[in-house]
């Protein structure tokens, strides 16, 4: 029986010689298989499982079981979990202003009252952003959970600055 791998990775869709089908690639790295990057020099191929590729999001980290491929150029990937993270929600000051810091995995996601970025400085865009997330563990809870530290922060700052 073929040696089952179990390992995450992300799927990307659009490889020029294979139609619509999802692919991603793994690379070996001491003894075990790892998701890696296209750019990547030593890299096998990872096509998914018609049967499972509708479930399948694009760009999205998941937990996968792989079967290698007869010809040993690949591997099908046979179940994928998407893999969701815990956020951390801290109010830190930067510059003598608070902002509120949203961690997850390795993204972060960062409410500056005094960027003159919408997307840093506005709280419905941010706690959208967060309710729309695939890998946010509880993107509801956390969302709301922003909401209150985000309009807190907005205050101290509009204090700051005398606009009260």
């Amino acid at each position: 029986m073929a040696q089952r791998i179990k390992t995450n990775i992300k799927f990307y869709k659009g490889l020029e010689n294979v139609a619509d089908r999802l692919y991603g690639f793994v690379t070996k790295t001491n003894g075990s298989w790892k998701g890696c990057r296209e750019t990547e020099s030593k890299k096998k191929i990872v096509f998914v499982d018609p049967s499972i590729a509708k479930d399948i999001i694009p760009n999205m980290l998941y937990s996968c079981t792989l079967m290698p491929m007869r010809s040993e150029t690949g591997f099908i990937a046979k179940s994928a979990t998407i893999l969701r993270f815990p956020a951390t929600i801290k109010t830190i000051c930067r510059k003598n202003v608070f902002v509120v810091r949203i961690t997850f995995g390795n993204k972060e996601i960062i409410y500056d009252p005094s960027s003159k970025e919408k997307r840093k400085n506005d709280i419905q865009v941010i706690a959208q952003l967060l309710r729309g997330r695939n890998d946010l563990e509880n993107a509801i809870a956390t969302a709301e959970d922003f909401i209150d530290n985000a309009f807190m922060v907005r205050r101290l700052y509009e204090q700051s600055q005398g606009n009260v």
